[in-house]
C-alpha cells in the first residue's frame, strides 16, 4: 500500500515536470516564431522536443509496451493468418 502511494507520488511529480518542460518549450517556440528570432533548425528542434514531451506525457498516463515487443507481436500476427490458411488448404 505504501509502495503504491509512493509510485503515485512519483508519477504525479513526473507529470508535473513534463508539463513544465512542455510549457517552456511551447512558449519559446511561440515567442521565437512571433519575433522571428528562430531559424528553421531551431523551430524543428523545439517542435521535436515538444512532440517528445507530449509522448512522454501519454506514456506516464498510460504506459505502453516496449516497441520491440510490439514489433514481435505484429510479426506473429502476420504469420498466424498465413499458417491458418495453409493448414485449412492442406487439411
Amino acid at each position: 500500500m505504501v509502495e503504491e502511494i509512493r509510485e503515485i507520488g512519483q508519477r504525479d511529480e513526473l507529470l508535473a515536470n513534463i508539463r513544465r518542460l512542455s510549457r517552456i518549450v511551447l512558449d519559446r517556440l511561440e515567442d521565437g516564431s512571433k519575433e522571428g528570432t528562430l531559424d528553421q533548425a531551431q523551430i524543428r528542434l523545439l517542435g521535436s522536443i515538444a512532440m517528445r514531451s507530449l509522448g512522454l506525457w501519454q506514456d506516464a498516463l498510460s504506459p505502453r509496451q516496449k516497441r520491440g515487443l510490439r514489433r514481435e507481436v505484429l510479426a506473429l500476427e502476420e504469420r498466424l493468418p498465413n499458417q491458418t490458411v495453409q493448414k485449412s488448404v492442406q487439411g
